[in-house]
């Protein structure tokens, strides 16, 4: 018996930011998608996963996982994560949402604009944006 992680490390929207600047990016994007998958069960789900080759990467990790924790691991899934369906259907599919990050930076070069210093504006955005008219009336 015993448990122990099977996945991945799992990234924070908010650090991915940070670790463009870090790596010496400068300007950082970052875009996120999820995306809601549907299987029949969760052996498939497990199945596929391990066929992306996304399981744990972990140097200590174990090397295998139990017939009976897997059986029971794949039975709470199940339950947990089954989908509603709406015609009343006795389908037994779960849900497995994935998360896809976009990130771009750019490499600093000299060519790029530079910002202005802190309080160097000449105009108030208010100046220069209209104010709709009040339709109120």
């Amino acid at each position: 018996g015993g448990v122990s992680t099977h996945v991945g490390p799992y990234v924070s929207f908010s650090d991915i930011g940070t670790l463009l600047t870090s790596a010496g990016f400068t300007l950082p994007t970052v875009d996120i998608d999820t995306i809601k998958l549907a299987y029949p069960n969760a052996m498939v789900l497990m199945e596929h996963l391990q066929r992306m080759g996304e399981g744990n990467a972990c140097v200590n990790r174990r090397e295998r996982v139990g017939v009976d924790t897997f059986l029971a691991a794949s039975c709470m899934y199940d339950h947990m994560y089954a989908l509603d369906s709406d015609d009343g259907d006795e389908d037994q599919s779960v849900e497995a949402s994935v998360q896809v990050i976009y990130a771009i930076g750019w490499t600093p070069h000299e060519s790029q604009p530079k910002p202005n210093e802190r309080g160097s504006a000449t105009h108030k955005v208010g100046d220069i944006v209209e104010t709709p008219p009040d339709t109120d009336k």
